[in-house]
């Protein structure tokens, strides 16, 4: 049988005293334990991993829940608030009522009505101080009714009877502010200071040391409640009302595992408490007291001795996890100190950021960082990261099946991000201490996974910076190719357009003047036909020369338009080429294009069908300037032999360059890709916003 203990958080006497009575009735009953330590709220209840236990990752068959020391434990009112964290699973409750839910209750009403009576009646007190303890909380409502309730039921008899009241929230620290608060009100110290519960007595007792010079050394009587050890080493010894802890713990083992054997159980479980009379109300002690002062100093003694030597040992793990820069000086420090404390079962788990959302509990990976069982290090567990959590908390009692630790998980916090868990076995009396090292352990594990993780980060950097000035050396080079390339391009339409002028034109008006020549020397009269054969002649070298500078610079692109200038250029093709050229443009009158854009787009078509006439040997050419979805798509298809087929020459690979080059100035996508069934396809693309953007500019 495997039950989870939830309670808040182990530093101090009440829960490890009910704790301690828990574990010694399930060594003795062969019950597994796994103890919650709940200080902490900050994660959200739609997360796996909620600040209360889900029974799934530790297959829990129970719960013994320690209700009144819980934060919010005002949130477990009915069996119905239980069941929406647990469902079905048995659950006890200790110290609170939980309706329709098996509770462990104190009776210390009469316990503390006779008290009060002790100090009215027996030392003849006067003139009272109630400090309670946490608001809202019902262990503290029930004891200041009670107080008032005795107060009031006195004060017809004894007319100089009077009570203030403060609110000291259970702490020390609380109990020495109210103390202050009430002296600078009163000035006086009261006759007796009644206190809510043992931690607040030992507060008042110590605001008397820190203002013994103003108070001249007086102290007045003082009490508690729930009779911690401590209490009995205090000088004086405190009185206080006995709450058998231990008892309380031992009674819901016991009943939690008749609830899982499915027994019923009563609704409320009643534990009598009583008065303990020591020597701090004005008594001279009792048979619980010690048998002198001396056996009480020297055990005052002891437990100093040994609380000092703790404190010590947990500051000096705290400098030393401070210090450390990695998960090895972190694994040094923890594996150097745990034989000094005793545990001999510790285990150091890590969360990764992602493991706390969108995983169920069964499944949420960890990272068992450090691993110890039974004294030894289990170092197998290095080689399986990102483990289960169900699967780790399996393996790790698999280790060792002879022995059943009662372990205790406490979370890691860094700020309100939870980061990890440690999971241990621990005498009661370090239990507070490796609380402050679990402290010094989330801290020193969030420094170093951020260091981690800026290190990761800046050797991401360093390699996108590296794979960044690679590739800008790349685009650099390329970007020399193409303006090599584009000289080139240039160089060849000059050699080009100059090898054009000097075959054609010079050839023609070589032609004319041989012609003029030759007629002014014949004697006769030119005659009329001769006359028309030289026009002629002029004309058709005016007409080439006419479509040179078309080619060079198509003026037509300003004074016509586009649709106007790209229809002459299908009609030329097809004049000159003798392949048949349809054209097609469907583009709506709000786009626009700017000078720019005309003049390359007129170019890639105009060395699309330059390409097509010399080389594809096709029968039908189609162009076509139109709107798809948000694009304006301009395509050139042929029916020839194909672009992969073709033998391609120098020119016209710096040809293809020269659209491609083109395509970029405009922002365009270009792409020459195979026509189906046969043929090739020049395409390019450009956006309208893009369109739009530079007719703005």
């Amino acid at each position: 049988m495997r039950i989870g203990v939830v309670l808040n958080i182990l530093d101090e006497e009440y829960q490890i005293s009910v704790y301690k009575g828990i574990v010694q009735k399930a060594q003795e009953l062969d019950v597994e334990l796994v103890c919650f330590q709940q200080e902490n709220s900050h994660i959200t209840e739609d997360e796996p991993l909620s600040r209360f236990p889900n029974k799934e990752y530790f297959d829990l068959d129970g719960i013994i829940l320690v209700t009144s020391v819980i934060t919010g434990n005002a949130e477990f009112v009915t069996k119905a608030d239980v069941e929406r964290i647990w469902g079905n699973l048995p659950v006890i409750s200790v110290g609170q009522k939980i309706e329709g839910v098996p509770s462990v209750l104190i009776e210390t009403e009469d316990s503390m009505k006779q008290l009060v009576e002790h100090l009215i009646l027996t030392h003849n007190y006067r003139k009272f101080l109630f400090i309670s303890g946490a608001e809202d909380h019902p262990d503290a409502e029930v004891r200041e009714q009670i107080f008032i309730k005795t107060m009031e039921a006195y004060r017809p008899w004894f007319a100089d009877l009077k009570y203030s009241l403060k609110r000291g929230y259970f702490t020390e620290v609380a109990a020495i502010r109210a103390m202050g608060e009430y002296m600078n009100e009163t000035k006086k110290l009261p006759d007796v200071v009644v206190c809510a519960n043992d931690n607040m007595a030992i507060g008042v007792y110590k605001y008397f040391k820190i203002h013994s010079a103003d108070l001249k050394n007086k102290e007045c009587a003082v009490t508690g409640f729930d009779d911690i050890p401590q209490a009995r080493f205090e000088i004086p010894s405190l009185t206080t009302v006995h709450q058998p802890l231990n008892e309380i713990g031992e009674k819901s083992l016991e009943l939690i595992k008749e609830l899982v054997s499915g027994k019923k159980l009563p609704d409320e479980v009643f534990i009598e408490s009583r008065v303990v009379f020591r020597k701090s109300c004005g008594c001279k002690g009792s048979k619980d007291d010690f048998a002198s002062d001396e056996e009480q100093f020297r055990a005052m003694q002891a437990n100093y001795v040994q609380s000092e030597t703790l404190l010590r040992m947990v500051s000096h793990i705290g400098q030393d996890l401070n210090y450390g820069e990695t998960l090895g000086a972190l694994k040094y420090v923890v594996r150097e100190n745990l034989n000094q404390l005793g545990l001999n079962n510790f285990c150091i788990l890590r969360f990764s950021s992602d493991s706390i959302k969108g995983s169920h509990s069964k499944n949420i990976p960890i990272d068992p960082l450090f691993v110890r069982r039974n004294g030894n290090e289990c170092y197998e567990f290095d080689r399986e990261m990102k483990m289960p959590l169900g699967q780790f908390y399996r393996r790790y009692y698999e280790i060792d099946t002879t022995t059943k630790p009662s372990m205790i998980l406490k979370y890691l916090y860094a700020g309100n991000e939870l980061i990890g868990c440690i999971f241990y076995e621990a005498n009661e009396n370090i239990l507070p201490y490796v609380s402050s090292i679990a402290i010094n352990i989330a801290h020193g594990l969030n420094r170093i996974t951020i260091a981690d993780e800026r290190r990761k980060r800046s050797d991401f950097l360093e390699r996108e910076i590296n794979e960044r000035t690679k590739e800008l050396v790349e685009a650099n080079n390329r970007r020399m190719e193409v303006e090599a390339e584009i000289l080139k391009i240039s160089e060849l339409e000059r050699q080009r357009f100059s090898n054009d002028l000097h075959d054609d034109i010079c050839q023609r008006l070589a032609g004319i003047s041989m012609l003029c020549r030759s007629y002014s020397n014949q004697s006769e009269p030119v005659e009329k036909n001769q006359m028309l054969e030289l026009a002629q002649l002029i004309g058709e070298t005016l007409a080439t020369t006419r479509q040179y500078a078309h080619n060079s610079y198509p003026v037509e692109l300003e004074s016509l338009g586009m649709n106007h200038s790209l229809s002459n250029l299908c009609d030329s093709f097809s004049a000159q080429s003798g392949i048949k050229c349809n054209y097609e443009w469907a583009v709506p009158k709000g786009i626009h294009f700017d000078k720019t854009q005309k003049l390359n787009i007129f170019r890639i078509i105009q060395e699309a069908l330059h390409n097509i006439m010399k080389h594809s040997q096709a029968e039908n050419v189609q162009v076509s300037v139109r709107m798809e979805s948000k694009k304006t798509v301009v395509q050139v298809i042929d029916d020839g032999v194909g672009f992969v087929n073709n033998t391609e020459d120098k020119g016209k690979g710096l040809g293809l360059n020269s659209m491609q080059y083109r395509a970029n100035q405009i922002g365009a996508a270009f792409v020459i890709k195979p026509n189906k069934p046969k043929g090739t396809c020049v395409q390019l693309s450009i956006s309208n916003k893009f369109l739009e953007d530079r007719n703005e500019k």
